[in-house]
């Protein structure tokens, strides 16, 4: 008999399937994990706001695929997991070649289950200088 998976283990393995398949090249999983209503709002070191939409971000990720050599780095930092029903939060800070080798981003993500899979709405990202302790 097969176990239940804790619900915010759930959560955490599509959020490392989703850094794992980018880091190695394999974009298509945006599409999977992204929902279609996805809001992206990022914070840079200097105030700056920027929102993407789910093509705007793929776009963005697939630039930096081709900049990079196909890879983007897969460090990654989980600070905190909530789930509640359908709905799940993360908290999550990353070091990789979409903000360069001097910064660190801080992902707060809202998921959605719907579909039967887990599917991103929304990341707010706040970019700052990468921590010394990481």
């Amino acid at each position: 008999m097969t176990e239940a998976k804790d619900p915010a283990h759930e959560v955490r393995d599509v959020i490392e399937t989703l850094i794992q398949n980018v880091s190695r090249n394999n974009d298509t999983i945006l599409d999977e994990i992204y929902h279609d209503d996805m809001q992206v709002i990022m914070l840079d070191p200097d105030d700056g706001i920027s929102v993407s939409d789910k093509n705007a971000m793929k776009d963005i990720i697939r630039s930096a695929l081709e900049a990079n050599n196909g890879t983007i780095g897969t460090w990654a930092k989980f600070h905190h997991i909530t789930v509640d029903g359908d709905s799940a939060h993360v908290l999550v800070s990353r070091q990789n070649e979409l903000t360069g080798p001097d910064l660190q981003i801080t992902l707060g993500i809202d998921l959605k289950r719907e579909r039967d899979r887990w599917q991103i709405t929304r990341e707010v990202i706040v970019t700052r200088p990468r921590s010394e302790a990481a």
